[in-house]
């Protein structure tokens, strides 16, 4: 009988074709002994799928399964985690990779940890499509907390979404995804930080695989409403969780950062939202409310964007 604690690898392929091999071969070398592969491509329009059922052929221990329509991260995850044991749980895009002792190194500080403890996570080696190093996710950082982070989440996204293995208990108390929203790490992290510590390690445990019409670049694109929308009601959560006048301080920040970018991509109705937020939260200004204004009439933001973008 085996007496290591398993883990759930939720593997996601949307269109992943060209990378899905590697990132597989990754999760099937790992020299880790107790680990569940539940893989789900969510209706890829390439060869996805003829790539994932040639690799699982012989492995009759692998869950997988093909949405006959596109569902989304927050569907498809939510979908596999509802067939998965683990009492951890890693959600695995198919176009990253991890390190071979990524499992076993973040179940042993798992089994360190405290039970107070919901998620560990790491730093990464950012690659492009073609797998070249580009840097690591820590250059860009100036400082990583540990424990408690609720406020330090409102603050700034400090942490690499796909460097995380999150404790079973965290995705039951949440629920899984909000499949109401377009992406899930910032609400899943404002929900979980608010009641489960998070901790840190330095260590490089992912290739994180930067892609061209990933989620985080379609948020960058003018008009796009669903992506920036999600993160307003994200912050619409946070309003309801925080508890003292410093949480409300960074949350304001954030809104009004927020704020601006989605003006900024002409995402009109999030820009409603966190003004309505901010109304809420009875921190209205005057730049919070030209703004608002400017949402309402439809101001084309969007040039200024472009020129700051090329010139910054």
């Amino acid at each position: 009988m085996n007496t290591l604690p398993l883990v759930s690898v939720i593997c996601l392929s949307y269109n992943h074709e060209r990378f899905i091999e590697e990132a597989l071969e990754s999760l099937f070398n790992q020299n880790y002994g107790n680990i569940e592969v539940i893989i789900v491509d969510d209706a890829s329009e390439d060869k996805s799928s003829e790539v994932i059922e040639r690799m699982v052929a012989e492995r009759a221990d692998v869950k997988y399964f093909r949405n006959e329509i596109n569902l989304g991260n927050c569907k498809s995850f939510n979908k596999a985690f509802a067939e998965s044991k683990g009492s951890y749980i890693i959600d695995f895009a198919l176009d990253d990779i991890l390190s071979p002792g990524r499992v076993q190194k973040q179940v042993n500080l798992f089994q360190h940890l405290g039970e107070s403890f919901g998620v560990v996570h790491s730093d990464a080696a950012i690659i492009d499509e073609e797998g070249s190093f580009l840097s690591k996710w820590s250059d860009k950082l100036l400082k990583v907390d540990n424990g408690l982070v609720f406020e330090a989440i409102l603050r700034k996204s400090f942490i690499c979404p796909p460097t995380m293995m999150i404790r079973r208990e965290v995705l039951v108390y949440l629920g899984g995804y909000d499949e109401s929203l377009a992406y899930e790490d910032f609400d899943f992290w404002v929900r979980s930080s608010f009641k489960f510590k998070y901790f840190y390690s330095p260590d490089i445990l992912t290739k994180k695989r930067l892609v061209k019409n990933s989620l985080s670049t379609k948020g960058e694109q003018k008009g796009n409403n669903r992506i920036q929308e999600s993160t307003a009601r994200v912050c619409e959560k946070a309003n309801w969780l925080v508890r003292n006048d410093a949480e409300k301080k960074v949350l304001k920040k954030r809104i009004l950062f927020e704020m601006r970018h989605a003006l900024l991509v002409q995402a009109y109705d999030a820009v409603k939202i966190y003004y309505k937020i901010l109304k809420e939260m009875e921190e209205t200004g005057l730049i919070s409310f030209i703004m608002s204004k400017l949402a309402e009439i439809k101001v084309p933001t969007f040039l200024f964007y472009r020129l700051y973008k090329k010139l910054w």
